[in-house]
């Protein structure tokens, strides 16, 4: 059932990008998005059956994501609803790994992830702080430098975890973050949504997986 499950997932992240970015039908985007979201949260809860800690933060999490994926579809005023989903999405992500997995913050690997991290967020942040600020003014620039902290800080205990299919989980999400950054108020650019939903989907389905 499990591998049922997982394909049928994938086969509806083909069809979203089939149907809803490269046809271009728009009731299609509106039913695969969502869906396929559903589709990875039935499968981290048929195959975790919420047996451990961990998992129901990582559900918490997709729940989340899920309603942050609504919001980003609907109206533009909608957007910092959506980011706010996925902040708190990422939040569960944190508190499910400090919770269940030992980790040490003062090796030398931990602190130079964690530079890297600290630096790239306030790079990334100051290259995009002023189209930002002009689409949405203050408030939005702080919830952005914001976001950035927070998913910087999940990407990073991902990483303090140590386990690869979380890191590989957390890494892509954050891409998929920096391009829809990058295309909504930067520059757009053709492939940005193929980058922005490969990634994502490719990364919720990893965190699925973790705990099956």
């Amino acid at each position: 059932m499990i591998v049922y499950l997982c394909w049928l997932t994938i086969c509806s992240a083909v069809l979203y990008h089939w149907l809803a970015i490269y046809l271009k039908i728009k009731v299609a985007k509106f039913i695969l998005k969502p869906g396929t979201m559903v589709l990875i949260i039935i499968l981290a809860i048929y195959g975790s059956a919420f047996d451990s800690t961990f998992s129901r933060w990582v559900v918490l999490g997709l729940v989340l994501s899920l309603f942050g994926d609504v919001f980003l579809m609907m109206k533009e005023k909608w957007f910092v609803y959506g980011l706010a989903s996925f902040l708190i999405a990422h939040l569960f992500y944190i508190v499910g790994f400090w919770r269940v997995f030992e980790m040490d913050i003062t090796t030398l690997t931990s602190m130079l992830t964690g530079s890297v991290l600290f630096v790239f967020g306030i790079c990334f942040f100051l290259f995009l702080s002023k189209p930002i600020k002009k689409n949405g003014g203050t408030k939005l620039s702080i919830a952005v430098a914001f976001y950035i902290a927070v998913i910087s800080t999940m990407v990073w205990s991902a990483c303090l975890v140590g386990i690869d299919i979380l890191i590989f989980a957390s890494l892509l999400f954050y891409i998929s973050d920096a391009v829809l950054a990058l295309n909504r108020f930067k520059k757009p650019f053709s492939n940005a949504e193929n980058i922005v939903m490969s990634t994502y989907f490719t990364s919720q389905l990893l965190f699925a997986w973790s705990i099956i």
